[in-house]
């Protein structure tokens, strides 16, 4: 819901740093609004810890990713990482977070089994986990993103903008699970729709060690995806 404060503009740091207890008071605000709708952490970074690479998305054309071309949000449809550098390069901080879940043990021992992970996509049990397990944990890291985007627009800060994970599930059903766009037409969704951290270039594990913070890879005790707003 749109619920702009009075008061002037804050999307610069020129006009947020002239009041740095006010900028803080609204962080801890959207901190806090973020761990209200479920993440397991939000926090304030220097958006120069932002690490961008050009083999980020390198790997979704080597070999290509399964989603390549064929969503609106991802490679080659989003912002390069040379784009994105320079759009990180004009903020002073950006808002990290994350949410995690514990995999059921079924679905762990189907991805950790003899079975090349590449073909697991074309495997029905994975996809059923994907719909029932990946794909809500997905949704609630993009309520998290849209509250402290929108929050964060609402208090001032115009040029907040979020990044997700992974790829764009917004037009999945359970009749087309797969749900890719017609990405000769306009996104059905453009008010929703972001691409995810990694589709735009960024590092997320060079992200988590810039700002001393541990990524691990995938486990069955916490499955986690990792979300960004920039903020001012």
């Amino acid at each position: 819901m749109t619920q702009y404060r009075p008061g002037p503009p804050k999307h610069t740091w020129a006009i947020a740093g002239q009041d740095v207890p006010a900028f803080e008071r609204d962080m801890e605000e959207l901190r806090a609004a973020a761990l209200a709708k479920g993440a397991g952490f939000a926090e304030l970074i220097d958006a120069d810890k932002v690490a961008v690479d050009e083999r980020v998305t390198l790997k979704c054309r080597i070999p290509p990713c399964e989603c390549y071309g064929q969503c609106l949000m991802d490679p080659p449809f989003s912002p390069t990482a040379e784009e994105t550098a320079k759009v990180v390069a004009k903020y002073r901080y950006a808002m990290l977070t994350e949410v995690a879940m514990e995999l059921p043990q079924e679905y762990w021992e189907l991805i950790q089994g003899d079975e090349p992970l590449c073909r697991l996509q074309y495997d029905e049990r994975a996809l059923e986990y994907d719909r029932t397990v990946q794909q809500p944990l997905w949704f609630k890291l993009h309520e998290v993103v849209m509250e402290l985007e929108r929050k964060a627009h609402n208090l001032g800060y115009f040029f907040a903008v979020g990044y997700v994970a992974s790829t764009c599930y917004l037009c999945y059903t359970a009749d087309d699970p797969v749900g890719y766009c017609d990405t000769t037409k306009p996104c059905r969704r453009p008010y929703e729709a972001r691409p995810s951290m990694e589709a735009a270039g960024m590092d997320v594990f060079s992200t988590y060690w810039n700002v001393g913070r541990d990524l691990n890879l995938g486990s069955r005790e916490k499955f986690s995806w990792s979300g960004l707003v920039l903020i001012v």
